[in-house]
């Protein structure tokens, strides 16, 4: 009786799709969001123009070497007709130093929002005078209950945050959408 020559690429090709499938169900996705800034002088430029309704924010990931770097923010400017004021050149919000936070979903991604009256609910006094900042911080958060991911907004001024709550406001949240409509 002739021997056959032993074939090991079906118990090869067996362990190798059971290593497949437990590392593809123990996984879990995280996603990493970067913590950004939106200086005072790109938002005041858009609350100057009586045309400014609301800020659209968007996930943005610039082109760089390292993919393990985080999502940021670019804010697009809607005015009172529904037009977009910076369609090409949306203003992209910087990076804040030292800041990484990962995600672990379920997490729902899409546009967020604010109107130009919270922000100007955020950076005024209850007497409307306007605070000395410089810049809105955005900080990333799952909202429990939908888990969209929306941004909590704080003021910061000489690196140091400014309660802004007041009569007016309570935190600030941006607010996804949709659901929530502008």
């Amino acid at each position: 009786m002739k021997k056959r020559p032993l074939n090991l690429f079906r118990p090869i090709a067996a362990a190798i799709t059971i290593c497949l499938f437990f590392a593809m169900t123990s996984c879990r996705q995280a996603t990493k969001f970067a913590q950004v800034k939106y200086t005072a002088t790109q938002i005041n430029h858009w609350l100057d123009s009586a045309k400014t309704d609301n800020f659209v924010f968007q996930f943005y990931s610039p082109q760089v070497d390292d993919v393990k770097k985080p999502y940021q923010l670019v804010s697009y400017i809607l005015d009172t007709a529904g037009g977009y004021l910076n369609p090409v050149h949306p203003d992209t919000l910087a990076v804040t130093k030292d800041t990484l936070i990962n995600l672990v979903g379920p997490v729902v991604l899409g546009n967020t929002y604010l109107t130009k009256k919270a922000i100007v609910a955020i950076i005024s006094t209850d007497s409307g005078k306007k605070r000395d900042y410089d810049f809105l911080v955005f900080t990333p958060k799952i909202i429990a209950s939908n888990q969209h991911l929306v941004y909590a907004i704080s003021l910061i001024k000489n690196g140091v945050p400014i309660d802004y709550r007041d009569s007016d406001t309570g935190d600030v949240d941006s607010n996804p959408s949709p659901p929530a409509k502008m």
